[in-house]
């Protein structure tokens, strides 16, 4: 008797944990977006997105990263974006900043970072 009660309580639980899932909105299920810094040198402790020609910075996307920095041939995980063409700005651990120009994150979910992308450095 008691192995029937558990299992029908397993299934009710089960069953109320799909439910949840089903009514969650769909921007909780938003696409993972990744940046892949593929400089020679250079780490960087700052990326900040906004869409293109817009002045308005998404938050620090390197504090998702466990030791805070985006260093060479590292992969960090984006959030709070959408699909949409962005500016993409990176400020360097020796404090220079430095502008990717128009990424488009409408068809693909990651882009990388060159040395021949950065410009505007100062």
């Amino acid at each position: 008797m008691a192995a029937y009660v558990n299992r029908r309580w397993l299934f009710a639980l089960l069953l109320l944990s799909d439910v949840s899932v089903a009514v969650q909105p769909a921007s909780a299920a938003s696409k993972k977006y990744f940046a892949c810094n593929m400089t020679a040198r250079t780490d960087f402790t700052g990326v900040y997105l906004t869409q293109e020609g817009a002045t308005n910075w998404s938050p620090n996307q390197v504090l998702n990263d466990p030791d805070k920095s985006l260093d060479t041939t590292e992969r960090l995980v984006l959030t709070g974006l959408a699909p949409a063409r962005y500016d993409v700005k990176l400020v360097g651990k020796d404090d220079r900043t430095c502008f990717v120009n128009i990424v488009d994150l409408t068809r693909k979910n990651s882009f990388l970072i060159k040395d021949g992308h950065l410009t505007g450095c100062h």
